[in-house]
């Protein structure tokens, strides 16, 4: 246990060195990550990990249709084991604010937009199936980048197409609830 004492807090995985594998849960890659890398100066208290939730989830076609072939997820997830100090554990702690908006109107909250780290499960924003089209529809924005920028107008088309048709395919699987967001809670572990 004395080890733990002479730890820095690490919830983004500075410190181990994982930094790019531990950022939404491995979600984005370390180019992802940006030039500035943060970490926190405080001491760790101890060992904990974030747990999916889970939930009904589902998306509202009109204002009295109820959830349209709700998707039930049972939760589980597990998150990396992270050593954090106690402003960790607290911010971590306090769970997702109810859905609405901030003050100026700007930014969501709650289930239908993020701010807090303990708002949405990697896991189930991105199950295996649909990280398949989101990296498809990276490659395809990559490529249609690319295109422009050679002036080869013709090709940007049929790009363009077919990233419309990956997108259609995301926006089923998020109407249909296959793609959500479960909150999560932190657990202390041993």
């Amino acid at each position: 246990m004395t080890a733990i004492l002479t730890q820095r807090c690490d919830p983004f995985g500075m410190e181990t060195e994982r930094y790019g594998q531990r950022m939404a849960g491995g979600l984005f890659g370390e180019a992802s990550a940006g030039n500035y890398k943060w970490f926190c100066e405080e001491p760790a208290v101890g060992r904990y990990r974030m747990i999916c939730t889970g939930g009904d989830y589902g998306f509202r076609r009109a204002a009295d249709s109820g959830l349209v072939a709700a998707y039930h997820c049972d939760g589980g997830h597990q998150g990396q084991v992270m050593v954090l100090c106690r402003k960790h554990v607290r911010d971590f702690s306090a769970g997702p604010p109810k859905p609405g908006w901030s003050a100026d109107l700007k930014t969501p909250l709650g289930q239908i937009g993020g701010t807090k780290a303990s708002e949405l499960c990697p896991a189930c924003v991105a199950p295996p199936a649909a990280r398949e089209l989101m990296d498809r529809a990276n490659f395809l924005s990559s490529q249609m980048t690319a295109m422009l920028q050679l002036g080869l107008l013709a090709r940007i088309a049929a790009i363009q197409s077919e990233l419309d048709q990956v997108r259609a395919g995301l926006d089923e699987m998020h109407e249909r609830g296959i793609i959500h967001k479960c909150p999560l809670r932190l657990v202390e572990v041993s």
